[in-house]
């Protein structure tokens, strides 16, 4: 690989991190380890093996996860990062 093309990959995924939302669930009296428990299962139940990520980031499918945190009566928001 080129030093040209690693600064592209670099750029590239700097831009996608900083782009990226964040995504909030909350429930109201909800212990941060029944939070961590709720996510972990609705990460498997929504992992995605097609979705393209970066190492470190999670390969799910977002709307599936989403709807699995909701079913277990989570809120979903998206919070924007700043840039």
């Amino acid at each position: 690989m080129t030093r040209r093309t690693a600064a592209l990959v670099y750029t590239a995924s700097l831009v996608v991190g900083c782009a990226a939302p964040e995504w909030i669930y909350e429930k109201p009296g909800v212990l941060p380890a029944k939070l961590d428990h709720d996510m972990a299962i609705c990460r498997k139940e929504a992992a995605d093996p097609r979705v393209v990520a970066l190492p470190g980031s999670d390969r799910v499918d977002r709307t599936l996860f989403n709807r699995c945190m909701e079913r277990k009566g989570y809120t979903a928001r998206i919070v924007e990062k700043p840039r």
